[in-house]
């Protein structure tokens, strides 16, 4: 296989450089040694990185999220907390009273967004504080990491899976990432097909399913062509992002021949839309086959809402906030 298309070169290189335009930090890991995780300052003109000093995440691959940066962003979104309040709630989010992966997703979700608390605010004597893992009021209150190659142990045995590319919002693995070169057969189905075996739904013990009781979506992509879906969601189901909103396609690049994996990446991964999906554009409902479903919203939901928002607070009279939203058949209207 020529280099410009394999998967490393032509996918997920260009995958990391643009999170790193969008201010992710970004990191590569050793596949032999857990603490050797090296950050990439920068890609040169053939889009190779250039990698600067190790930094020290994990201990051993049956790690699977960074529990220093964790407790890191606790403490910096809490100010009031203590090192072992830090721990008590550390603790609660990442031992869910769930039996299945779609429960365990779903009750780190909600702790997600309504939060936790303590017994007491030591400092002020306060009963019940509440304590938030993640800042959705200031951006620059939460840490943004993505590791490619974050290899993973599949527990009780001594196989290991390698997800593409992880990424992490304040030490939370929330999105995996899976690459395809797209001059193999059928790219997108097989990064699906990788992505059920990561999450064990095969019927084989070959993943570690723990991984994903934090995430939020999936990304599969042979570049040209890029989809998300989430833990409940068939291969039909996984869908392109075909609108960087807010962003305009020239912010990405000036070039007309825009891949599927830029504006997804612009669309779902700039700091502000991601916090944006998992606060207000993610929800469980019961699907049709009797079952609950993961649903997060299409590009157009998302966009709609943020217009009719902008609408309304930038509108000075009555009638200027009024107005028409035109989606067809099958768009997402009734969510």
């Amino acid at each position: 296989m020529y280099k410009k298309l394999d998967e490393e070169y032509y996918v997920e290189n260009p995958f990391l450089a643009h999170l790193h335009k969008l201010d992710w930090q970004i990191f590569r890991q050793n596949k032999d040694d857990p603490e050797d995780v090296k950050e990439i300052k920068s890609f040169n003109s053939s889009g190779e990185p250039v990698c600067s000093e190790s930094v020290k995440f994990r201990e051993n691959f049956r790690e699977l999220i960074l529990e220093e940066e964790l407790k890191n962003s606790i403490k910096r979104i809490n100010l009031w907390i203590e090192e072992d309040q830090i721990t008590e709630v550390v603790r609660r989010i990442t031992t869910p009273q769930a039996n299945s992966l779609l429960e365990a997703n779903r009750e780190i979700h909600d702790l997600l967004l309504e939060n936790t608390s303590v017994y007491e605010n030591r400092k002020t004597g306060e009963k019940s504080p509440t304590v938030r893992f993640i800042d959705f009021k200031n951006l620059k209150n939460n840490s943004f990491t993505a590791i490619s190659q974050f290899k993973v142990n599949v527990p009780g045995t001594e196989k290991n899976i390698i997800p593409d590319i992880v990424l992490f919002v304040n030490g939370l693995p929330l999105i995996v990432v899976e690459c395809k070169s797209p001059v193999i057969a059928d790219p997108m189905n097989e990064a699906f097909i990788q992505l059920l075996r990561y999450q064990n739904k095969r019927g084989e013990k070959e993943g570690n399913e723990k991984l994903f009781w934090y995430n939020l979506f999936m990304v599969i992509t042979s570049s040209q062509e890029a989809k998300c879906g989430t833990i409940t969601s068939g291969y039909e189901h996984f869908i392109e992002w075909k609108d960087p909103y807010p962003y305009c396609l020239s912010d990405i690049s000036e070039d007309k021949n825009i891949a599927s994996q830029q504006v997804l990446i612009q669309g779902m991964l700039s700091r502000k839309n991601l916090l944006d999906i998992l606060h207000i554009f993610t929800l469980f409902k019961k699907s049709s086959e009797g079952g609950v479903a993961k649903i997060v919203a299409r590009y157009q939901q998302l966009r709609t809402v943020k217009k009719i928002i902008k609408r309304i607070k930038e509108s000075k009279t009555p009638k200027e906030k009024g107005g028409i939203v035109w989606h067809t058949q099958g768009s997402g209207k009734s969510l």
